[in-house]
């Protein structure tokens, strides 16, 4: 734990959370943690506060489990808040993981429907709940929210998608409140359509004409240059066209 700046991002496989990550790995400043299924690293070894990629499937109840035990090892609570020899380190955490799921509502499957909302809802609220309890241990938390533009309105053939992407907003607005009395900021930032894999299967729509992954992962790791001050709390990102 050698940088006093932490960055945690979530869903770095493929996609958004792949390109911030790839773009933090140009950021010196930083002590960068990624997580996905496809980490070079075993879970158990992220308490020891050592950078790098880790194995961790967000819809595992043992993955979960480890994270929650290896948060509360990395941050130690082994000296408290108020001795003059606790220096915590400052915290920026980036939740880019999520997929879609897309068709008519009459032939969604419910095994589908489920594994949709575990992945895009319930594990953010779990993951949430694991930094909650180390809190008072950070300093200068920023936890930043990727939510879709399909989080504010609806779309054809998306009921489960909208649905999903309206509770991250809501889980964010939520957190905001209750987190306030530390000084935590939380960012939710509402996408417009990024040229990423997700849409492969739906030809109807030009991926020249998206935001590049580059670019919008430039613009969420300017996130991590805001002035202590300044507390942003939902921002909008389209590509030139507007919403697609």
């Amino acid at each position: 734990m050698t940088k006093k700046k932490h960055v945690h991002i979530f869903g770095i496989g493929s996609g958004i959370g792949e390109g911030l990550y790839n773009r933090f790995l140009e950021d010196e400043s930083v002590s960068l943690f990624g997580f996905s299924r496809k980490g070079e690293l075993p879970l158990s070894s992220f308490s020891e506060g050592k950078a790098g990629t880790f194995q961790f499937d967000a819809t595992d109840q043992k993955d979960l489990r480890s994270f929650e035990l290896s948060l509360a090892g990395l941050f130690g609570h082994k000296v408290l808040p108020s001795s003059p020899f606790y220096d915590p380190p400052e915290l920026l955490v980036y939740f880019a993981l999520g997929d879609g799921l897309f068709g008519p509502i009459d032939l969604l499957k419910k095994k589908d429907l489920e594994s949709h909302f575990e992945l895009n809802v319930h594990s953010l609220i779990l993951l949430s709940k694991y930094y909650s309890q180390n809190i008072p241990f950070i300093k200068n938390a920023t936890f930043v929210f990727l939510g879709s533009t399909a989080g504010k309105q609806g779309f054809p053939e998306s009921v489960a998608y909208c649905a999903s992407k309206h509770a991250v907003l809501g889980i964010a607005r939520a957190l905001r409140e209750e987190w306030k009395p530390f000084g935590t900021k939380v960012v939710h930032v509402s996408l417009g359509a990024v040229a990423t894999g997700i849409w492969d299967e739906r030809p109807e729509f030009d991926k020249n004409e998206m935001v590049s992954v580059s670019d919008i992962s430039e613009y969420l790791w300017c996130i991590s240059r805001l002035p202590k001050s300044i507390f942003v709390d939902d921002l909008s990102i389209t590509p030139k066209k507007g919403i697609l």
